[in-house]
């Protein structure tokens, strides 16, 4: 028999983890004098305290250790879903390397790099505008119109207007202020409601799902944003990500007229301080 010092030293483990696994009952003595308290430690229990090593060494928790030392998992199949949780992380490590990578190449000539975020979205209620009903291509006009149904409706929520990218062609990117001269089939535009409302033959009323993204800022003017987004795009694609639907865009802070009363703080003078956010949904 092994004292919880001499035990651990042929285990290979501390006395402190010997002790611990007794509190959670995960790994017993084989002997407790009952006149000392002492524990003892039988050489017979080397596979047992291997095994639980072996488990945690992979990333097992103690509960989940524990459902296999008292019968209530099976074994092949929680090696199984340990094996697919470290190939996901294997995956996300590979993503981050590659970000990594990208960053250090965009940031060489020494110009500062801008920053690819990937973050959840929640589902979004909003009305929105079909492009196509505006053959002359007038974004602004169409938000303008956008803008001003809903207002007039009451339900304007306190959230910053977007676009919907369903398809584009190279530097066709929308943008809320200017006439764009090259309209974008089945694009639309979107402007964020409280609750649902009716809808018309221009103004329609859906919900936006909830969405992972990769998203990116792009501060001044909107003349740039097509660069932007393809720098999105191949930032994505290299991290190994897979486009889940349109490309939104949102305008954070823009031009407005004030007729339209958009929220106060997002609306600028200068296209120097325009701040949009493309939006990027990824699987």
């Amino acid at each position: 028999m092994f004292t919880v010092g001499g035990f651990a030293r042929v285990a290979g483990v501390s006395a402190k983890v010997l002790r611990a696994y007794d509190a959670a009952r995960l790994f017993v003595p084989a002997w407790v004098d009952p006149a000392t308290g002492y524990r003892y430690y039988s050489p017979s229990q080397l596979p047992e305290i291997r095994r639980i090593l072996a488990l945690r060494q992979v990333g097992m928790s103690l509960a989940e250790i524990g459902a296999l030392v008292d019968g209530r998992a099976d074994l092949r199949e929680a090696l199984a879903a340990r094996r697919r949780a470290l190939q996901a992380e294997q995956r996300e490590v590979e993503r981050r390397l590659v970000a990594l990578d990208i960053r250090v190449a965009l940031g060489a000539d020494g110009s500062p790099e801008p920053d690819v975020v990937v973050r959840q979205l929640p589902a979004e209620r909003v009305a929105t505008f079909d492009l196509a009903l505006r053959p002359d291509g007038d974004v602004g006009a169409a938000f303008y119109e956008l803008e001003s149904y809903v207002r007039d409706a009451g339900l304007r929520a306190h959230r910053p207007p977007g676009s919907l990218i369903e398809s584009r062609e190279a530097d066709d990117v929308l943008a809320p202020t200017r006439p764009n001269p090259d309209p974008v089939v089945d694009d639309t535009i979107f402007v964020p409601i409280r609750r649902a409302m009716a809808a018309t033959e221009r103004i329609g009323v859906r919900r936006l799902p909830a969405c992972r993204v990769a998203s990116i800022l792009h501060r001044g003017p909107y003349e740039t944003l097509g660069d932007v987004l393809r720098l999105l795009e191949d930032w994505a694609a290299a991290a190994g990500y897979r486009r889940a639907g349109p490309t939104r865009i949102v305008y954070l802070q823009f031009g407005a007229e004030s007729e339209l009363r958009v929220p106060r703080g997002w609306v600028v003078d200068r296209a120097a301080d325009f701040l949009t956010e493309l939006q990027l949904p990824i699987e």
